[in-house]
């Protein structure tokens, strides 16, 4: 097969039908890069982050891979669903207001009215804006290949940096996400350089619930602290019977700190990414509505 050296040279494929991008998977001949926004992919192509592909499959307007929809105690979020939709949805902001949130953070308008929550997925990024709120949900990832869909948790989709659960011959169908029950709060919060178009030192989210003034339930997924978003599970058990005071928010700040172990690189340094953690993590305690 012919190895591009342009962007010009790439040949592009535009199946009509789910089944028919399933297929050219399925064919190591055919077989080529998936392509939705490209927001992520165009970029690291430009840079050489990524060799040119010698083919390309472009899936975003796979009328299966679109749309928002209501299942009972869970949404349905296509592949093919870009940023712009999550922030707007009445659906998502009710339900998932956190991922809502984060996704009214990644880019500029252009960037989220192109990018996919699919693309975001796949591209596992460990500052990647979504995962957090996805796996504070107890998300699950649904890929799907000729024969059969696979449903995979959040919590192990994403294997390493830049690493998926994913076969050569699948692609994500949809994000399946269990709906913020009532009496359950989320919150989100992102720290980046700059207040806009910003990739994020550290950011997080949290889902919970409390009864009184002590808390019941408490999830809390962090990014950018290591090679993949990670949930802070032993933080989280230890936080379920304790009082909304003081003392547990300064307890909760030092263990978060301590259990993160970032590294150093271009946006900020280890020692201030563990701050940041134990600091966002005292912050959503402290300001949870009550």
């Amino acid at each position: 097969m012919h190895t591009p050296q342009t962007l010009a040279e790439v040949a592009v494929y535009f199946p009509e039908e789910l089944d028919e991008a399933l297929a050219a998977l399925a064919d190591e001949s055919r077989r080529g890069q998936l392509l939705a926004g490209g927001t992520d992919l165009m970029v690291q192509w430009e840079a050489g982050v990524r060799p040119l592909p010698a083919q390309v499959i472009s899936i975003k307007h796979l009328s299966e891979l679109c749309g928002i929809a209501d299942k009972g105690a869970v949404l349905h979020i296509g592949a093919a669903v870009t940023h712009r939709q999550l922030r707007e949805s009445g659906l998502v902001r009710q339900y998932l207001p956190s991922l809502a949130a984060a996704a009214a953070t990644v880019g500029g308008y252009q960037i989220q009215a192109m990018g996919t929550i699919g693309g975001s997925l796949a591209n596992a990024s460990p500052a990647g804006d979504l995962a957090p709120s996805l796996l504070v949900a107890e998300a699950r990832i649904v890929v799907a290949n000729q024969q059969r869909e696979r449903s995979i948790p959040a919590t192990t989709f994403w294997q390493g940096y830049r690493t998926v659960d994913c076969a050569p011959d699948e692609l994500i169908v949809r994000v399946e996400c269990p709906k913020l029950k009532p009496g359950y709060v989320e919150g989100w919060r992102k720290l980046g350089p700059r207040k806009a178009q910003a990739i994020s030192k550290v950011m997080g989210s949290f889902r919970g619930a409390y009864d009184g003034a002590v808390i019941r339930e408490f999830h809390v997924a962090i990014g950018s602290v290591a090679p993949t978003c990670i949930r802070l599970t032993e933080l989280e058990s230890w936080l379920v019977g304790q009082p909304l005071t003081a003392a547990t928010f300064q307890e909760a700040e030092r263990r978060a700190r301590d259990t993160v172990q970032p590294i150093d690189d271009v946006r900020s340094t280890a020692a201030y990414r563990r701050w940041v953690t134990g600091r966002m993590i005292r912050g959503f305690l402290e300001t949870w509505p009550r």
